[in-house]
């Protein structure tokens, strides 16, 4: 007889509910915006653990992913605009200035050599994600990393590695679907809560909308006022679904 589940898995409808009563009281602005993403970051954390170990003792389940494992991260990463502009905020303040710059043209370059490029061909053509370090694959952004990121677990060692060796993101590597229950439902709580207060929200291409938010003078500013800043970093639905 399997165990009953005591997990809680949070939902579109919990998610949004616990973001918008969060702005009803703090108000919405840049600090408030990002300190709300931080502290789903932090949950996303706890509901994680929690799944992993329901994982293992359910289902048998134990994640292959270890620091210095990047297979994964060689393809689209999509976000929202508020995890952008979090991770923006992370770039900036976490790293010594020549470190910091050095980044951030990293990541400029990538966004304007990949443009256009979905998260398969990226894959194909080995384009790692310009936060992962070359010499040794660890993430840089670690503990500021997406939603999307945090999600990502394998069960099969072997089989990222296959994928990788041959180029192939089809050959198939087991996860548990509730790793990213958590990403669509905070990911629909950033739509639902901020586009009734005249954000435009949807879900973006990490490197391209780091770009804008770099590039573009006042970029929180005139995206909270309403402006559709981020539209060249638009995911289409099809990738969106590939990627969550």
């Amino acid at each position: 007889m399997a165990a009953t589940s005591t997990l809680q898995i949070p939902t579109p409808e919990s998610a949004t509910a616990l973001l918008s009563r969060y702005l009803a009281e703090e108000g919405l602005n840049e600090e408030s915006l990002l300190q709300a993403v931080d502290l789903i970051q932090q949950r996303t954390e706890v509901f994680l653990g929690d799944a992993l170990a329901e994982a293992e003792e359910n289902a048998g389940f134990t994640s292959a992913c270890a620091a210095g494992c990047g297979y994964c991260c060689h393809t689209l990463v999509s976000v929202s605009p508020p995890e952008a502009f979090y991770i923006a905020r992370h770039v900036e303040t976490a790293f010594e200035a020549e470190v910091r710059d050095a980044l951030k043209a990293r990541v400029l370059a990538y966004a304007e050599r990949t443009k256009g490029m979905d998260g398969g061909q990226r894959y194909v053509a080995r384009e790692a994600c310009p936060f992962l370090r070359e010499e040794d694959w660890f993430c840089g952004l670690h503990t500021a990393r997406p939603l999307v990121c945090r999600a990502m677990h394998s069960g099969s060692l072997p089989a990222c590695k296959k994928a990788y060796d041959t180029r192939d993101a089809t050959v198939p590597t087991n996860t548990m679907a509730v790793f990213f229950e958590n990403t669509k439902a905070y990911m629909s709580a950033y739509v639902s809560a901020l586009r009734p207060r005249g954000v435009m929200v949807y879900p973006v291409e990490l490197s391209t909308a780091l770009a804008v938010i770099w590039l573009e003078p006042d970029a929180m500013g005139r995206w909270l006022g309403g402006e559709d800043l981020f539209d060249e970093a638009r995911i289409p639905v099809k990738e969106v679904v590939r990627t969550v």
